[in-house]
């Protein structure tokens, strides 16, 4: 029986156009949007905030000790790890709260809590190390609830202006990183470090009343929201490019030419078709011999056990996209924490250092402005762009550890700041390019693990030759690999287009 007429869709309101009539993007959306940027603004710029701390510490430490080795320094580190290894299962509570406030007040809460106990780091004494190790987790678990809760929300609300909602979430994080970071300078000079580490819980109010806005859309409940898997709800910003190989079609035109992507055979099958993508055959209702049960979640049959979800540990792809993810998330917390430090060490002055800290962090507003461009780029020149940001940040890395003139130092504030802008408005679409939509739906929980677990490494690292060298390797070798596929890709067309051009001339000549 054919498929068609059994499905009955046109009264039922829901969020996939496919099913039926749209959810607007209007309304309380754009409160919503309001929410999510005083959130976005707030929670990514506590590594700007301690790198503040840190070079405030360095100024008035008397005997010169390595500041990699000082008690709160582990705080943004395990704030790093930690956001990265509870992603997974805060991404699971999020989808399941029907009280979405609730969740994002929990999550303020836990960030509230653990500035609060950094701040008795400087007093010392025998639980200075817990509560480093205390803070700095309880402060990751926090910051992953409410950046998860914050982009499920919104997602939820905006379809058709997804990309434009996203656009002003990046922004967001550029205005954070430029009134975090001076806020935390004033109060740290006014208030010592103590005291202003604890006033500095008053910057989490902007993402306290952001998360108050959050609920989720009303909508009518009816059997056929069984047909979709709610946790693929409009995961990715755009559809994903297909990769389709010319050597396998029989273009008739020069704009076919240059217009189609080259990929290898197992990339197309994971890229054809994302989830939104409008050739997919999610959508497609095909005449079939045989009955076909409707109402049947495809998530039971897609064997996310974790057997299942083991195997995708074999995917060389997998690593490789592991390894340019540690240095991503390494590169974003060592270049906040400790360009104020190594600049202070250049100029003593803060009234000249901090300039320079700024400047890195308003360089961050040109790629997240141009973001909306970007994710509507092919997967191709996606690639291409997230490994040149990623070997431009690893070049800044470097250059801020053997820089010693202002000259140097403002060079790489400006190539940091717009590289990690582009790694960081871009991120989630960059895997899913390389990992495809399934790979990354059955191994989002081992690629999280994995890279939390791995950035607890640098823990034990007290010393920032060490830890800045080892953090551009990886951004070095994950840009490779990021940028190798286009390369390959680029050069195949150059070679069909000689022999396509060679094949025109010899008909001509006959």
């Amino acid at each position: 029986m054919s498929l068609t007429r059994r499905l009955h869709l046109d009264e039922i309101v829901t969020s996939f156009p496919e099913l039926g009539p749209t959810v607007p993007d209007g309304g309380y959306s754009w409160i919503v949007l309001s929410g999510v940027f005083l959130v976005q603004m707030t929670v990514p710029s506590i590594f700007a905030m301690y790198g503040i701390v840190l070079a405030y510490i360095h100024e008035n430490n008397t005997n010169n000790s390595d500041i990699l080795s000082e008690k709160i320094m582990l705080t943004p580190i395990l704030f790093n790890a930690f956001w990265n290894l509870s992603d997974p299962w805060a991404k699971m509570i999020v989808s399941m709260s029907s009280i979405p406030r609730l969740v994002g007040v929990i999550g303020v809460t836990l960030l509230a809590v653990g500035t609060i106990a950094s701040a008795y780091l400087a007093t010392g004494g025998v639980g200075a190390y817990l509560t480093s190790g205390s803070a700095g987790a309880v402060m990751g678990i926090g910051a992953s609830f409410v950046v998860l809760l914050s982009d499920y929300v919104l997602r939820k609300y905006f379809r058709k202006k997804l990309l434009l909602a996203l656009t002003v979430r990046n922004i967001a994080t550029s205005f954070g990183l430029v009134l975090v970071p001076s806020i935390t300078y004033l109060l740290l000079y006014k208030a010592r470090l103590k005291t202003g580490l604890q006033l500095m819980t008053l910057i989490l109010l902007p993402a306290l009343l952001g998360t108050l806005t959050f609920r989720l859309p009303t909508q009518q409940q009816t059997p056929y929201s069984l047909l979709l898997s709610t946790e693929e709800d409009t995961e990715l910003p755009i559809r994903i490019s297909s990769d389709v190989s010319k050597s396998e079609q029989q273009l008739n035109s020069q704009d076919e030419i240059e217009n189609s992507e080259y990929g290898q055979p197992n990339e197309r099958i994971q890229h054809g078709g994302g989830l939104l993508n409008e050739g997919s055959n999610m959508y497609a209702y095909e005449d079939l011999d045989e009955d076909v049960d409707l109402f049947v979640n495809p998530v039971s049959h897609s064997k996310s056990n974790w057997k299942y979800q083991l195997r995708a540990l074999k995917n060389f792809r997998l690593w490789a996209a592991i390894v340019g993810w540690i240095g991503m998330k390494a590169s974003t917390l060592y270049f906040w924490i400790l360009f104020p430090l190594l600049s202070s060490r250049i100029v003593d002055d803060p009234y000249i250092w901090m300039p320079l800290f700024i400047t890195a962090s308003f360089a961050t507003f040109l790629p997240n402005l141009i973001s909306y461009k970007i994710l509507k780029a092919s997967s191709q020149n996606r690639r291409l762009y997230f490994g040149t940001a990623s070997w431009v940040c690893g070049t800044s890395l470097i250059g801020i550890m053997y820089a010693n003139s202002y000259s140097w130092m403002l060079i790489c504030a400006l190539l940091g700041g717009i590289s990690i802008g582009s790694l960081l408005s871009c991120q989630d679409i960059a895997l899913y390019d390389v990992l495809g939509v399934e790979t990354m739906h059955s191994a989002h929980r081992g690629l999280s693990t994995i890279v939390g677990l791995c950035i607890l490494i640098f823990c034990f690292i007290h010393n920032i030759t060490i830890s800045l060298s080892v953090t551009a390797l990886l951004q070095f070798l994950g840009a490779l690999y990021w940028i190798s596929s286009p390369v390959l890709n680029l050069i195949k067309e150059t070679q069909y287009r000689s022999l396509n051009t060679m094949s025109r001339t010899s008909r001509d000549e006959t």
